[in-house]
């Protein structure tokens, strides 16, 4: 029976008398047998330099990146994403020089023990969810799901390189931003400005000041739409009825305190509208007598009927002339 084999030195197809030959003729073996023990002897003087090498770095403190890769046996990129992910702390003392710490190695290993692979059968499932779970659910975009739960820590179990986040932490994050299940009709910003005609700026104006109800899904942000009309058309009706801050100073040529000492001292109600404070314009019109500065009347009519534009004319000017229409007024008293 013959039986065909191939040289493993010079590759020829030869007859080998036995099934343990690998050679065709002994000067082949003898090729192969220098070439294994050159190998071989390369091996030893390999790990024996990096064994003087890594003697030689235990007494170090300080390492480069190449190192550092050495002295954990790792590659020289595997550090350079331990330092990215911030996982690895580096200094960078020049644009060509960076280098970590022998405490910082430790602390690193030290903050990151092993986490036990948990077999399947032992694993409850229903406590914990995918990633392409939660995405799926609250609407967000995986690689999102991954960021969030790296930097809040959310606990996780990894199986089979497959992680399994915890059912209990997800929801709390994701309850926040919950809104109103019988809220089904959204505006998209370009339907808001389509309608009405408002920039991105605005609308995002709008919404804060009135706390409309917003959503996010796979990165679109949607505003409530009953929310927003209402909001458009009560804030055009009310602007007809009443004063803002702002619009009462420059109609009346007032201060923002001259306005509020006026509200307090003539218990004028007031409520609250998004971010800005409002008030009825028949009731500030009647108190500032429908003029924007004081007028020119006699002095016991003054006394008599308006006294509240007395106060309000002392709103009106500085503070150092609040003494001169003080004396003013009792001398007004003492002609009567």
């Amino acid at each position: 029976m013959e039986v065909k084999r191939i040289c493993q030195w010079c590759g020829k197809p030869f007859i080998a008398k036995k099934t343990t030959t690998c050679y065709c003729s002994p000067q082949c073996s003898k090729r192969g047998y220098k070439h294994r023990m050159m190998e071989r002897k390369m091996e030893l003087r390999h790990m024996q330099e990096m064994l003087e090498l890594r003697s030689l770095l235990e007494k170090q403190e300080y390492f480069t990146f190449s190192q550092a890769a050495r002295l954990m046996g790792v590659s020289r990129q595997y550090i350079y994403k331990l330092v990215k992910e911030e996982k690895l702390r580096a200094s960078r003392l020049s644009g060509k020089m960076s280098l970590i710490r022998r405490a910082d190695i430790e602390l690193m290993l030290k903050s990151k023990p092993y986490e036990r692979m948990v077999p399947k059968e032992d694993f409850k499932i229903t406590e914990y969810y995918t990633a392409e779970e939660i995405a799926q659910k609250y609407k967000v975009n995986a690689k999102w799901v991954w960021t969030y739960t790296r930097q809040h820590k959310v606990p996780k179990v990894r199986i089979r390189q497959f992680n399994y986040y915890s059912k209990k932490h997800i929801d709390a994050a994701f309850a926040k931003y919950e809104v109103d299940s019988d809220l089904t009709e959204w505006y998209t910003p370009e339907d808001i400005q389509e309608k009405y005609g408002m920039t991105r700026v605005a609308i995002r104006s709008h919404v804060y000041r009135n706390n409309i109800p917003s959503k996010k899904e796979h990165g679109q942000i949607y505003y409530s739409k009953l929310h927003f009309d209402l909001s458009k058309s009560s804030a055009e009706e009310s602007k007809a009825e009443y004063y803002t801050v702002k619009e009462a100073m420059e109609r009346f040529h007032l201060s923002r305190d001259a306005v509020y000492g006026v509200l307090q001292f003539h218990q004028i109600p007031r409520e609250k509208n998004g971010r800005f404070v409002r008030f009825l314009k028949v009731e500030f019109d009647r108190v500032m007598g429908g003029s924007k500065s004081c007028p020119d009347s006699n002095p016991r009519e003054m006394m008599q009927n308006d006294l509240p534009l007395t106060l309000v004319c002392m709103f009106s000017f500085p503070t150092f002339a609040v003494k001169s229409i003080l004396t003013i007024k009792f001398s007004c008293y003492a002609r009567m």
